[in-house]
């Protein structure tokens, strides 16, 4: 009986030992690891006082520290923990890489790289479902390759590198109630928590700096399944990892919980080991801080002077007529620092009266031309204000955009969008450009055509362009027409006759009338209009020389000779070689000529010219035997000898300015080709014609540089003939290069490699460690057919670099086939001496390639030294599978986190014999190296200037605070600003305007605000200022595209975005005032006066008009989404102009919309919304058809109708049905309209509401019915067929009704025919 109690009690004791074990297992503190038993590897170790150090600054190291036994997950996934750290860099500005808790299967990680891949992953298994991982990263390395936001973010991770979700590292202050940012390499604790809740399948991550209570926010919260990804026995601990930078990453204390236990315990923070000091600490006396105190105030009193001085030397000016335009302005500084200073490099050439400069904004990086022009020019002023006026409200897809403008004193810019392919008149007569094809020219002619159009008809007034010939027609990166250069425009009102008096234009596009009464109107830019025409076509000048005879002989004349023995076609371009459409020719050289008339009254409008190329209407068949075309030899010559004796404009020179891009002198090539696509040699690259792309750019002194301080860029240089390789793969090659560091960082990036390619298209290429050859699924793949001799500056563990200084053979991958330290052997000399890549001084570089041997030999030396006899690489590769027989050669470059400035001096290539020699004495200068500072932990040495730097910090702080609590008028201004960026209109002058935004001067409740009526007080204009508070949900989104759609457009029946301000709490956007208000207040309200019949027909036909131009004819296809009544404002003069764009959605032309919600107005909802939630032009088409109806019957699209809610569709249909169309017609009217105008426009407005949106008319096709351009024809009586009484929709069929088709019909479109005349009416 005692043996039998004996055992239960051990039983008994054994199983609460167990339960005591699990326990302990399922949670565990240490507030410091001086007794943990972790397991470690790698760089990890635990100092005597418990702090535990993951890496130290050794590079490429990686470091583990794991909870020694495993973790059951089988009843629970939840878990909960926090722990502290701090992390050290070697170098403040970057360093590498970071820590990161793990759960995972194993404390194996001997297959884990260093570097961006923090020891858990390589790039094979970084991404697979097999690995069980789940991980919180603390990363401070940006990289590309795994979406990282930045380098200080917080991201968790399963299985990948690639962050479920991130956010950058901070943490939400309880007591201030305020988010703040923190430095992870700020070498100061901090403490993080991490929660997972099985339920909820819910991870929350929250930090802080080390000592503040965890914030009742976290900084992360994801969604995220760990069912599949723990398995039921799992580690817990940390990885880190150094790169080609370093980081002592160090942890303080770890307490874990998971299971039953909801919280992790509490870290006791006076229990935690102390962290090593950081850097080095100096001690100064009294003497030396009052010396300090003393040259930090010299040194703010020099800083203010610096200032003022500074801003002197930016000084703008600011005049009252700047108050009307209205239009953005630049900064001095920002266009002085994009481009570079206006330095000669930059220069494009000479435009109508001042030079034009190419640059890149810094904010948004878009490219720009900027055009200086002097105070000393006679027509400075008056054109500068001309373009201001003109070009800057302005918008249209064939017109170079004004972007903005600055003023200094003795200085006006104008600041243009850049169009990367120069001017028209280099394609057709500059023979070293690609010809251009017939379809190409064609369209350039159509695109040019529209936008004359809308600056004589469709714009708010009338815009006579006066100079309209080749050099002014820029080509954007698609070869799409963009007219410019404005500075010759003079403005007047639509039904006034033009004000213009000078006789200014070029020689050869003058009209006969010009040098006769010295008035330009529309009708001469119709007559140079025909002459561009003419030009593009032949391929010929204005005025051309004849044979080798000395005889000038005006081109149209020469192809009115051709015309009349009825061969028009022969006087095209020889150089379309008859490739081209004769149809298409014959037509355009007839348009051509027609404009050409030197009677004004014979030539044709811009719209009809329109018409006659998009094929809309058919030319005049009597010309030209009618019209004695041969007087303009004589008229012309007339014309033009006195033209020259008056004011057309010239370049600098003094001669005509025929090109904006234009260049005074032939450039001295320093190169020479010894046999084609066989051997050349570059001694500098000027006039070299590389191929450029990304960074790559080539200086005027013939430097080549293929990158610059921006990080994560690439750049490539190549030359442009494709080599043949199908006869001998064997090749020479020598190269001189530079290296400048940003910094003082041991390995900045990336490097340059030499690169045979079978294509130059790198888009899809990434940066940084890729070189811009590669991205993560190409790399290493046998169908690149690239083969590469790489410089590398930075260490890539996943490529197997043998360091941050090497050079490498690749082949089709940057894991280089043969790698070695960069060095070089000279003379007979055994030992090899090291080279730095980064050092900033030029080196050479020798590749050959023995197809015989298969041998690859790679040698470098300082430059100026000669060859070295042994090779640095000598390795045997067989390119035969790898080079195809026609390759390019050259250059690519990237940059990452950190970036190096890549230079290229001189270039030599044979592939029948060795590389010619480079001669030192002829390649470029190399820049001044930019001075670097020191990128470590402060010195003694250093400590003093520190301290200075801090007191002016503080003492501007201080500064700026002040100024910011006396401003009144607070505004705000982000980033995205610089894109949109239209004219910012100061808070305190709108407050000024509206009375302080008094209720006596609200006009309404807009989209999503109140709007007030104002008047600015500098010009006395009337606006209205939309209010919008940023409690409105839609508020921020909403106004962002208004600014980005609306400041953008100009048309004379769309409400004009005069300007907008921004400020806490607040958005603010400012309109042209429109007196007469909306128009549905007008319509459907009992007061007089109500609107006569020609006013509804001319307010029809100026919003199809504005809805034309959004669809077609600006740069985007603009989606309304809001057509309506409502929407429609009344100018003084009772115009309509459509408004509201917050709801409009912007793509590009040829392709599908992207807006997925449906918005808009019930009534005015086309049905297929309400299926695909799609909106395209023709459920804009749709809206308009409602708003048809509404002008033309007076009634709402859902109205109250016999005490029943009755579609208006439906009851216009009924009562056509009946034969009784008209009596839908407003009652109001008093039948005082025209019975065919009321009929047209109510058919039209049915058939814009056809359901089926195939079958409605494009708005083009919508103004031609209103317009009356096109035939009738007459539709069969069909039989109605009725659905189900339940059903929505009812099929009918047209009666008998006139419909307007233009010529050409749209049946293609869906129009009408007796077999496909069935229209589905929604009710």
């Amino acid at each position: 009986m005692a043996g039998k109690t004996f055992h239960f009690i051990l039983i008994y004791f054994w199983t609460i030992s167990l339960a005591t074990f699990a326990q302990s297992q399922d949670q565990f503190t240490f507030n410091g690891f001086k007794e943990a038993k972790l397991h470690l590897d790698g760089g990890a170790t635990i100092h005597p006082n418990g702090l535990l150090q993951l890496t130290n600054t050794s590079k490429q190291l990686t470091a583990h520290a794991f909870y020694p036994i495993p973790l059951k997950f089988n009843s629970s996934l939840s878990f909960s923990l926090t722990f502290a750290f701090a992390m050290y860099p070697e170098i403040t500005s970057i360093s590498g890489h970071g820590i990161v808790f793990v759960i995972s299967p194993s404390t194996d990680f001997r297959q884990g790289v260093a570097g961006k891949y923090f020891g858990l992953f390589n790039a094979t298994s970084n991404g697979l479902s097999s690995n069980h991982i789940f991980a919180v990263e603390l990363d401070t390395i940006q990289d590309i390759e795994f979406k990282d936001i930045d380098s200080n973010h917080v991201g968790i991770d399963v299985n990948n590198l690639i962050s479920n979700a991130s956010a950058s590292a901070g943490y939400f202050s309880d007591t201030e109630r305020d988010n703040k940012s923190l430095n992870l390499l700020s070498a100061k604790p901090m403490q993080v928590w991490i929660e997972y809740n099985d339920k909820k399948k819910l991870v929350q991550v929250t930090m802080a700096p080390l000592g503040i209570p965890r914030p009742s926010r976290p900084l992360l919260t994801s969604s995220v399944d760990l069912s599949e990804v723990l398995l039921d026995s799992m580690y817990v601990g940390f990885s880190s990892s150094t790169g080609s930078v370093a980081s002592s990453h160090y942890v303080l204390g770890w307490s874990f919980s998971h299971g039953g236990h909801l919280q992790a315990q509490g870290l006791d923070i006076s229990k935690l080991p102390k962290l090593p000091r950081f850097g080095r600490r100096g001690k100064l006396g009294v003497g030396s801080l009052i010396l300090i105190i003393i040259i930090s105030a010299v040194v703010v009193l020099m800083v203010l002077a610096f200032y003022m001085i500074r801003r002197k030397k930016y000084e703008e000016v600011l005049e009252d007529w700047e108050q009307e335009y209205l239009l953005q302005r630049f900064s001095y500084k920002d266009l002085y620092k994009a481009t570079k200073g206006f330095k000669d490099r930059e220069l494009l050439g000479s435009g109508g009266f001042g030079k034009v400069y190419k640059g890149i904004l810094s904010s948004t990086k878009a490219e720009v031309a900027v055009k200086k022009v002097s105070h000393g020019s006679g027509q400075g002023m008056r054109e500068f204000v001309a373009e201001i006026a003109c070009l800057g409200r302005l918008r249209h897809r064939n017109l170079v955009q004004l972007l903005g403008y600055c003023r200094r004193k003795g200085e006006l810019l104008l600041v243009y969008d850049y169009m990367p392919n120069g001017s028209l008149d280099k394609y057709l007569y500059n023979h070293g450009k690609a010809n251009l094809s017939w379809s190409g020219r064609f369209k350039i002619i159509k695109g040019v055509a529209s936008a004359l159009l809308y600056l004589h008809e469709e714009w708010e007034q009338v815009v006579v362009h006066r100079d309209v010939k080749a050099s002014n027609v820029l080509l954007d990166s698609d070869l799409n027409a963009r007219l410019g250069d404005f500075g010759l425009a003079r403005l007047y009102d639509h039904g006034t006759n033009p004000q213009t008096t000078h006789v200014v234009g070029t020689v050869g596009y003058l009209a006969p009338e010009l040098t006769r009464r010295g008035k330009a109107s529309t009708a001469t830019d119709v007559f140079s209009f025909g002459i561009l025409v003419l030009e593009v076509i032949c391929g010929r000048s204005p005025i051309i020389v004849l044979g080798g005879s000395s005889e000038e002989k005006y081109l149209v004349d020469w192809v009115y000779e051709f015309w009349k023995i009825g061969r028009i076609i022969e006087a095209s371009d020889p150089t379309l070689a008859g490739d081209y459409v004769e149809e298409e020719v014959e037509l355009a050289l007839k348009v051509g000529m027609l404009c050409a008339h030197p009677r004004l009254e014979a030539r044709p409008s811009m719209r009809q010219v329109v018409q006659f190329l998009e094929g809309d209407c058919t030319l005049p068949g009597a010309f030209p035997g009618d019209v004695e075309m041969a007087m303009f030899s004589s008229v012309n010559r007339l014309n033009q000898a006195q033209a020259q004796a008056t004011s057309f404009h010239v370049s600098s020179s003094g001669a005509p300015a025929f090109s904006s891009y234009s260049t005074d002198s032939i450039l001295k090539v320093a190169f020479t080709f010894c046999e084609p696509e066989k051997q050349f040699i570059y001694h500098g690259f000027r006039g070299s014609d590389l191929h450029l792309d990304g960074l790559a750019e080539n200086s005027p002194d013939g430097l080549l540089q293929l990158t610059n301080t921006t990080k994560f860029q690439k750049g490539h240089a190549f030359y442009k003939t494709l080599l043949k390789f199908d006869t001998s793969l064997s090749f020479s090659t020598s190269f001189v290069f530079a290296i400048y560091p940003e910094s003082d960082i041991p390995h900045s990036g990336h490097g340059i490699a030499l690169v045979f390619t079978p294509s130059m298209d790198f888009s899809h290429a990434l940066p940084s460690e890729f070189l811009g050859i590669f991205n993560v699924s190409s790399n290493g793949l046998p169908t690149n057919h690239i083969f590469a001799v790489e410089l590398d500056t930075v260490q890539n563990a996943a490529f197997d670099d043998i360091d941050g200084n090497h050079v490498g053979i690749d082949v089709n991958s940057l894991k280089s086939v043969s790698s070695a330290s960069a060095m070089y052997h000279s003379g007979s000399e055994d030992k090899g001496k090291l080279l730095q890549l980064t050092s900033g001084k030029p080196m050479q570089v020798w590749i050959d390639y023995d197809e015989v041997e298969m041998l690859v030999n790679v040698k470098l030396a300082p430059i100026g030294e000669l060859k070295p006899q042994r090779p640095l690489l000598s390795t045997r590769v067989n390119l035969s599978d790898v080079l195809l027989g026609s390759m390019y050669v050259g250059f690519s470059s990237s940059t990452g986190i950190s970036t190096n400035t890549h230079y290229i001096l001189g270039w030599s290539w044979n592939q029948s014999g060795e590389a010619q020699s480079l001669d030192p004495s002829k390649l470029p200068s190399l820049p001044p190296r930019p001075r670097v500072g020191n990128p470590r932990g402060p010195r003694p040495g250093l400590l003093a200037f520190l301290i200075i730097v801090a007191v002016i910090f503080a003492v501007g702080v201080i500064a700026v605070v002040y100024v910011m609590r006396k401003k009144k008028y607070e505004e705000i201004y982000e980033v995205w600003e610089h894109e949109y960026a239209p004219n910012r209109v100061a808070y305190k002058d709108l407050y000024r305007a509206t009375k302080g935004f008094k209720e006596t001067e609200v006009l309404g409740f807009g989209g999503f605000g109140k709007v007030y009526r104002g008047v600015l007080l500098g010009s006395n204009t009337q606006v209205a200022v939309k209010r919008v508070s940023h409690d409105s949900k839609q508020g921020l989104r909403e106004f962002i595209a208004e600014i980005a759609s609306m400041r953008r457009l100009r048309h004379r029946n769309l409400v004009q975005l005069l300007g907008y301000c921004r400020r806490k709490g607040e958005l603010l956007l400012v309109y042209d005032y429109m007196p007469n208000g909306s128009l549905d207040k007008i319509l459907f309200t009992n007061e007089k006066p109500i609107l006569g019949w020609i006013q509804r027909l001319k307010i029809i036909k100026g919003v199809a008009s504005a809805l034309l131009y959004l669809h077609e004819e600006w740069e985007q296809v603009v989606l309304h989404r809001d057509v309506k009544a409502s929407n429609v404002l009344l100018d003084a003069n009772m115009d309509a102009r459509l408004g509201d764009f917050g709801l409009a959605r912007l793509y590009d032309h040829d392709t599908g919309p992207q807006t997925t919600h449906v918005v808009g107005t019930l009534g005015y909802l086309a049905p297929e919304l309400s299926r695909t939630g799609k909106p395209t032009t023709r459920t804009d088409v749709f809206a308009f058809g409602i708003f048809m109806l509404e002008v033309a019957c007076g009634r709402r699209p859902i109205g109250l109708h016999s005490l029943e809610e009755e579609s208006l569709v439906d009851w216009v249909f009924d009562c056509w049905k009946k034969g009784e169309i008209l009596r839908t017609g407003d009652s109001r009217l008093e039948g005082k309209y025209d019975v065919e105008e009321m009929e047209q426009v109510l058919k039209l407005g049915l058939l814009c509401c056809h359901a089926n949106p195939e079958k409605r008319p494009t708005i083009r096709q919508v103004m031609q019915f209103l317009e009356g351009s096109a035939s009738i024809i007459n539709t069969n009586q069909l039989e109605v067929k009725t659905h189900d009484p339940t059903d929505s929709f009812m099929e009918i069929s047209w009666p008998s009704i006139p419909f307007y088709l233009s010529s050409n019909s749209f049946a293609s479109a869906g129009s009408l025919s007796s077999d496909d005349s069935i229209l589905l009416l929604g009710r």
